[in-house]
């Protein structure tokens, strides 16, 4: 939500407003949403008024303009979304990422932004350094940010996004159509995007709702269909972030097998995917109560059973999953690894080797991950793969291994929740 949220703020043209995304609270800002923020403040605030209308560029042109390099980190969001984004303008930008977001696909975006009438190549097959190369050359390559040379160039972007009637493939990740939901409100024209193999609708009913909340609309038909007003105008509000569920489904996790815990800034009527985390538990056997709109209570039960669910909509809850399936006894089957291939890791492969690694017994049949529950031994070491959410996952279900586990690379949780440590701590510190 932050980082749609400073989409939205940035698109809206007010530089100030920005200061909204950080937290206040003493807690740090995750790396993903770090990375949207300097997407945001490299462009500028100027980008609508200047860069989009009027726009006389046609794709492939605009040799005479500013070449902007934007740092996207790992976050494959931030890289997917403000691609289209940044399509509205003529001027070219790269989008350059780091580590595990160099593997992540990024076909569907080039293929995506193509179709629409734009102009985009991969640096990943492009002869990177000579075309860097050639743009210093002729004076036309800009660099804000020294430490982009610690990073790889991903994507060459260039518009206008005009609008119009456009096919979209949302099957490799809603991400791109969410970044073109949020673009194409600018356009001159009113456009029509006919959707296949949409997977994750409930992201894009929280890029919907945000969109809504600075005054844009867009409609659909049954999400297969959306018709989007052209020049619109984002309108820059205060909004309120609500907390992440996907990293808070791993301390649900924990209180439900380990210890009552009450958890804050979840929002009760969140649209984020991961709020599935409670059917998910309900199913094992568990139960929770809302304590107001946003505190959650979690309770602990014993005798947890194996479930069935289906988290092909909310992959990003598979490893909080397992951590919990590990526990229950009897047989959990997990529906949707096909989700999971192409995410920090091969979380699927990850998922099923570390967790082998301290005793657990997992296999993969068909789409589904099938977990026979029980004791976990552990007495190993094991490796986040560089995801965060493996991190997490091990974390959460060490805590009820026979012996202790000793996870490599915890670092990792930064991306997404750098005080996952911290919190740790406070609910699993024994009283002195």
């Amino acid at each position: 939500m932050s980082i749609r949220a400073l989409a939205a703020i940035f698109l809206a043209g007010r530089d100030t407003l920005l200061k909204g995304a950080w937290p206040k609270d003493g807690t740090q800002l995750c790396e993903d949403v770090q990375a949207a923020y300097r997407v945001v403040r490299s462009v500028g605030s100027q980008f609508v008024k200047e860069d989009i209308w009027p726009n006389v560029a046609s794709p492939g042109s605009g040799k005479d303009h500013l070449r902007h390099q934007l740092d996207c980190g790992e976050s494959a969001l931030a890289l997917r979304m403000f691609a289209p984004i940044l399509a509205l303008s003529s001027y070219i930008y790269c989008l350059r990422g780091r580590t595990t977001l160099i593997t992540r696909p990024v076909d569907f975006v080039i293929e995506g932004l193509r179709e629409l009438g734009c102009w985009c190549e991969s640096m990943n097959t492009l002869p990177t350094l000579s075309i860097i190369d050639n743009l210093k050359e002729i004076g036309k390559w800009e660099t804000r940010d020294s430490s982009l040379s610690l990073s790889r160039p991903i994507l060459l972007v260039q518009g206008p996004l005009r609008g119009g009637k456009y096919l979209v493939n949302a099957g490799g990740s809603s991400q791109f159509l969410s970044g073109l939901l949020m673009a194409l409100p600018l356009a001159e024209k009113d456009s029509i995007l006919e959707v296949e193999r949409l997977e994750s609708q409930p992201y894009i009913d929280l890029t919907l709702n945000v969109m809504e909340s600075f005054g844009v609309r867009a409609t659909h038909d049954d999400y297969k269909v959306f018709h989007i007003p052209g020049r619109q105008t984002y309108r820059a509000r205060k909004i309120a972030i609500e907390g992440d569920w996907s990293g808070g489904a791993n301390f649900i996790v924990g209180a439900t097998l380990f210890g009552d815990l009450r958890i804050g800034h979840l929002w009760k009527n969140s649209l984020q995917a991961d709020k599935a985390i409670l059917e998910a538990i309900g199913r094992a056997g568990g139960s929770w109560a809302w304590a107001s709109a946003n505190q959650l209570k979690v309770y602990r039960h014993e005798n947890l059973q194996g479930f069935i669910f289906d988290a092909q909509k909310c992959p990003d809850l598979f490893p909080p999953l397992v951590a919990l399936a590990v526990h229950c006894k009897g047989t959990t089957s997990i529906h949707g690894i096909d989700r999971l291939f192409h995410k920090e890791s091969n979380r699927a492969l990850a998922l099923l080797e570390e967790y082998s690694k301290v005793g657990a017994n997992i296999r993969l049949e068909g789409n589904n991950m099938i977990i026979e529950g029980g004791k976990l031994p552990g007495g190993t070491r094991i490796s986040a793969r560089g995801d965060n959410r493996i991190a997490m996952s091990l974390a959460i279900a060490a805590l009820g291994a026979e012996n202790s586990i000793e996870i490599e690379g915890k670092h990792t949780v930064a991306k997404s929740f750098p005080d996952f440590w911290v919190e740790l701590e406070k609910v699993t510190k024994k009283e002195e």
